[in-house]
């Protein structure tokens, strides 16, 4: 029996993950604001309030019987894309909120996760749902803190990898950039005036051309590289953009 832990998981690439990697041999637990269509064991947790999600992750992942799985895997997919604005329209509590969201869960979550497991010799991963938007190369006007905090998690990800080059029983952390897929996400980037982004008409034009994937076609891909933890290499990030 393997065990597999997500974040966000009501809806988007998190609701599509559960069900892609659902079977027999899997316990599956999962944490998000609401549960929506989730069957496995799960728990409420609201990532802008971090003390408070730390708690709940800790307990959470204490009360799993994890050393009797073969191996176990950490995927922090939960996140937020915050008001599309400029920075001089947004508030410090937009900012607070979004950075908590996205980078410092994803900070608790491996926080929490490595604590929880590093005494054990079994396949253990982290992966982090990243995005474009954190490469150098692919800033956006008005996305200025869902580029800094994607960004954030991919270098996080990367220094955890180091850290766990010389570890006793080591977990292997990966960056995951799915590309783009239909999301609610993506409803909220295409509903936003080209006034508050710029490039709005880019991803309308994605839409109707019917270039963006469904989330369950991004979640397949992602199962595939889980039915072997052990071949993921610590510290590279895998593209699944289709």
């Amino acid at each position: 029996m393997r065990t597999i832990i997500i974040t966000g998981v009501s809806k988007g690439l998190g609701q599509a993950l559960s069900k892609s990697l659902a079977n027999e041999n899997t316990n599956l637990v999962g944490f998000g604001r609401t549960q929506g269509e989730f069957s496995g064991t799960f728990h409420t947790c609201d990532f802008t309030k971090p003390q408070l999600a730390y708690s709940i992750f800790q307990q959470a992942l204490e009360s799993e019987p994890i050393e009797e799985s073969e191996s176990v895997i950490f995927i922090a997919n939960a996140g937020r894309l915050g008001l599309l604005q400029p920075i001089q329209n947004l508030d410090p509590f937009e900012i607070e909120e979004t950075i908590a969201a996205n980078l410092t869960h994803s900070a608790l979550a491996a926080a929490a996760f490595v604590s929880r497991v590093e005494s054990l010799p079994i396949p253990k991963a982290f992966l982090q749902i990243s995005s474009g938007a954190a490469l150098p190369e692919r800033p956006k006007a008005s996305w200025s803190l869902y580029c800094a905090s994607k960004a954030g998690q991919e270098q996080l990800v990367r220094a955890i990898a180091k850290e766990q080059d010389t570890a006793d029983n080591p977990t292997t952390f990966v960056n995951i950039n799915p590309g783009v897929m239909e999301t609610a996400m993506q409803e909220q980037i295409r509903n936003t005036s080209p006034k508050a982004f710029p490039d709005v008409e880019h991803f309308i034009k994605l839409k109707e051309e019917g270039r963006i994937p469904s989330p369950d076609t991004i979640a397949a891909e992602i199962a595939k590289l889980l039915d072997n933890p052990s071949s993921l290499e610590n510290g590279k990030t895998y593209n699944i953009a289709q």
